[in-house]
């Protein structure tokens, strides 16, 4: 500090924590670009022309995003297409296409481990598992290509692609004896990314247990407030923490254990539910953090789903708020939004605008994860309140980014309150509600 800034006081710089760059969510491919529509009407004419080795180069085009890091072409007849950490060898020859992937090789040929594939295979629509005299466990397609319509090829690849990626840890670590085969491309995270998201990932489960346990509504009264705030917690983990691997598989889990059929009441699979994120809270550090990896995907695993799925699902959970409303129950109200906003996120894949406008919501709740990260202005203030102005602003932007797509498109920011986050939460839904997102003809 200067003379001059001692003597009048002068305050120093203020320091900005370092920013790391990730993505949300899980990759989706429900979401193509003009061109690769088009391709896939290509492809199909090219097929109905018996053009086959055409009509596949233009579903190569289809099943490529945008930025081309997905598939390599090898050659004219061999592409190499990237899904997690796998990847699968494509190729055509003698009028036969051929898909194949490497999952996991062994010394041995174990009676249990054979009869876990065989039950694969019967679970499987396209693709068989196939064992090469070398021991190397490999997921097949094989076809003629005056039978691989493009359709056909979507399915039986995406099916192959995504069982390989998520199959590969499951079988190892069923089976001790597998040895993995790692083909795809994967980016490890630097350090601060790393640091952070496990901060975020330990941090978040300990605040939600703790209201969860020692909250105003106890869960043995009012279920119903419990099961939002552990479930709001894991599908923010998923949304925000993005982790692969066996962690993300964990998550999937709880969400099955507690959605599923198992006839357990709310109370058993609430207990079931929070003794499983306590022990990932648990977790080694260096466990959590090898799951927190970075991949090239082809194919989604979320199904695409039109607005209306998501919104269907949050005006039958807006309903619910009113109690909550009345009573001055402002964390289960923000929990209730989270948990509608995230199970959207979770199981649909949604048109980017609705994502944005979904990621709002988390920038609002968890503003200080999103100080870590580039790219997103700040939309609280320091008295920890909706900064009115940088909202705007933002709406103002997204309004403006997808106008062309969506021409009704409009936002009504003066509906928007901004007395504490919740009460903004529930007027912001609200205003997503009554917002028309006819695309452009």
């Amino acid at each position: 500090m200067g003379l001059w800034d001692k003597l009048f006081g002068g305050k120093e710089k203020a320091t900005h924590p370092p920013l790391f760059e990730t993505e949300f969510g899980r990759f989706t491919d429900a979401n193509k670009t003009k061109s690769q529509y088009e391709a896939w009407d290509k492809s199909v004419t090219h097929f109905e022309n018996r053009d086959y080795q055409a009509a596949l180069e233009e579903f190569i085009h289809y099943i490529q995003n945008p930025s081309g890091n997905n598939i390599t072409k090898e050659s004219n007849t061999s592409y190499t297409i990237y899904q997690g950490s796998k990847s699968i060898i494509l190729t055509t020859r003698n009028g036969q296409l051929t898909a194949s992937c490497n999952v996991a090789t062994t010394d041995q040929l174990h009676i249990g481990f054979m009869r876990r594939l065989l039950d694969l295979n019967y679970e499987l629509k396209y693709v068989r598992y196939a064992l090469s005299p070398e021991n190397i466990v490999t997921l097949l397609f094989e076809t003629s290509l005056e039978d691989a319509s493009p359709y056909k090829l979507y399915f039986a690849l995406k099916e192959l692609a995504i069982h390989a990626d998520k199959q590969d840890d499951l079988l190892i670590h069923e089976f001790e004896f597998l040895k993995p085969i790692h083909s795809g491309k994967i980016e490890v995270p630097d350090r601060e990314e790393l640091s952070q998201k496990y901060w975020f990932f330990t941090t978040k489960i300990d605040a939600a247990l703790k209201l969860y346990d020692t909250g105003k509504l106890k869960p043995e009264q009012y279920p119903s407030a419990g099961a939002y705030i552990l479930l709001a917690l894991l599908y923010k983990m998923d949304y925000l923490v993005r982790p692969e691997g066996k962690l993300m598989d964990r998550l999937e889990q709880m969400h099955k254990g507690y959605f599923g059929q198992n006839q357990k009441n709310i109370l058993q699979r609430l207990k079931q539910l929070r003794d499983d994120l306590s022990r990932l809270q648990h977790l080694p550090e260096s466990e959590v953090k090898k799951d927190l990896y970075h991949s090239v995907f082809t194919f989604g695993f979320t199904s695409p789903a039109n607005v209306s799925a998501s919104f269907e699902l949050i005006d039958r959970e807006m309903r619910n708020i009113q109690w909550y409303s009345d009573n001055q129950y402002e964390d289960y109200i923000i929990a209730i939004l989270e948990y509608a906003v995230g199970l959207s996120l979770f199981n649909f894949a949604l048109p980017e605008v609705i994502k944005e406008l979904f990621a709002v919501v988390y920038r609002i709740t968890e503003c200080s994860y999103f100080g870590h990260i580039k790219g997103y202005e700040k939309l609280v203030d320091l008295k920890n309140r909706p900064d009115r102005s940088a909202i705007r602003d933002e709406l103002y932007r997204i309004e403006k980014k997808y106008k062309g797509e969506y021409p009704s498109m409009t936002m009504d920011v003066k509906s928007l309150r901004f007395d504490n986050i919740g009460a903004f939460l529930v007027s912001y839904i609200h205003m997503i509600r009554q917002i028309q997102f006819q695309k452009a003809k």
